[in-house]
């Protein structure tokens, strides 16, 4: 006669196995994965695509670029350069994220390169790192936030920047979404960024002769606290406008998202990323900025 643990101990096994063969048909796990060293903290890995639970495509090319192969045309090309703005993530379809929204508005090709909480330093190393990239752009697009005049960001843990398909498809959706039993810890010695001056970087950046005479703007974007505040115009997101025009770069202008009055609190699915339809609209904004937002 079979006991009752004896089927326990059968039931349970088969039950585990029937719940990550399940989870992993959703393709829950299917996203974005990322390489992380001291250099620039962390990227996204080149030649990659998937398909979030199955409807969210996403794609990054050999040069970690949200889109297709790097193909420069004869017509303007645009490097749109962010975090998770641009990015866009796993709740965003690939038509839905701002650089193929960007493309469509101006009808030129788009090159946007993005990871996740990224600030303005990984966005500077990763150009320098890519002089290949950079001196075939016609046209530099950058979204800042608040949290982007820092230091540059590293590599902190798997949950948010995962470097390989989780082992257990079960164990990783349960630490992501219901309780994370490891929290992100600090930067590993090995894997943290050199401390550095952005905006002597950026400086350098901007007088590089290679991008004499093409237009460098950067657009401002407020978190949706910021922009629901009583006075966005004086928030102070806008006091690095004196350090992004401080180059000799006469191409360089610099537009204050908050400022426009096609942008809203409205369009924030969260804290600070837009709505798909809030792309959209950011889309047309960055074709189109109003002068009424550009500070001088």
């Amino acid at each position: 006669m079979e006991l009752p643990y004896e089927k326990i101990a059968i039931t349970i096994p088969i039950l585990l196995i029937a719940i990550e063969l399940g989870v992993r048909a959703t393709k829950i796990t299917d996203f974005p994965l990322y390489e992380a060293n001291n250099e620039i903290g962390y990227i996204p890995k080149p030649s990659q695509s998937g398909s979030f639970l199955h409807s969210h495509s996403w794609e990054f090319n050999s040069l970690s670029m949200g889109s297709g192969p790097f193909k420069p045309s004869e017509d303007i090309d645009t490097l749109l350069i962010g975090d998770s703005v641009v990015l866009g993530g796993n709740p965003y379809r690939q038509e839905e994220r701002l650089g193929p929204r960007l493309q469509a508005e101006i009808q030129n090709a788009v090159w946007p390169i993005s990871a996740g909480s990224w600030s303005l330093r990984n966005e500077l190393i990763y150009l320098k790192q890519h002089p290949e990239v950079v001196k075939n752009i016609d046209n530099f697009i950058f979204i800042l936030n608040s949290e982007d005049f820092d230091q540059a960001s590293s590599w902190r843990c798997d949950i948010t920047h995962p470097r390989s398909s989780p082992t257990l498809a079960t164990a990783y959706v349960f630490k992501k979404y219901i309780y994370n039993w490891n929290k992100c810890s600090e930067p590993r010695k090995e894997l943290k960024v050199e401390p550095g001056d952005w905006k002597k970087e950026l400086k350098n950046f901007l007088n590089d002769k290679v991008i004499e005479g093409r237009p460098v703007t950067f657009f401002l974007y407020p978190n949706k606290n910021e922009q629901a505040g009583n006075s966005p115009v004086a928030s102070a997101l806008e006091k690095y406008a004196t350090d992004l025009l401080s180059s000799q770069n006469s191409s360089v202008k610099v537009y204050s998202v908050a400022r426009d009055p096609r942008w809203s609190e409205s369009f924030y699915r969260d804290s600070i990323h837009p709505t798909p339809e809030g792309t959209r609209i950011l889309a047309s904004i960055l074709s189109t900025p109003n002068d009424v937002t550009e500070l001088k």
